[in-house]
């Protein structure tokens, strides 16, 4: 599939996405659940589990990747990373004042 280009009116900020044609599907013979990325040259999908063509496509959600997703994810991974140093560094410091290894 080509890369569609969309433009924001509100930001005018322009995005290039490229289309992933990925879709889930359950097999109805093992109740396996999978991923495949499904092209118009692509055979009928197949569970990769058990190799039965019983399978039924299930509804995805889509994701929405831009600047400003990005930009939120970095500051709640930093935020985390430093609620997590804040943590260890409490329980180093309790372990080194209650602890006494003589």
């Amino acid at each position: 599939m080509p890369n569609v280009v969309a433009s924001s009116q509100a930001g005018a900020s322009w995005c290039s996405v490229a289309l992933m044609p990925l879709f889930e599907y359950r097999c109805t013979a093992c109740e396996a659940e999978f991923e495949l990325l499904i092209l118009p040259s692509s055979p009928e999908p197949v569970c990769p589990s058990c190799g039965a063509a019983t399978v039924e496509r299930l509804i995805s959600m889509f994701a929405v990747s831009s600047d400003e997703t990005t930009l939120r994810s970095r500051k709640k991974l930093g935020a985390a990373q430093r609620a997590r140093a804040a943590a260890e560094g409490r329980e180093r410091e309790h372990y080194r004042t209650d602890h006494h290894d003589d």
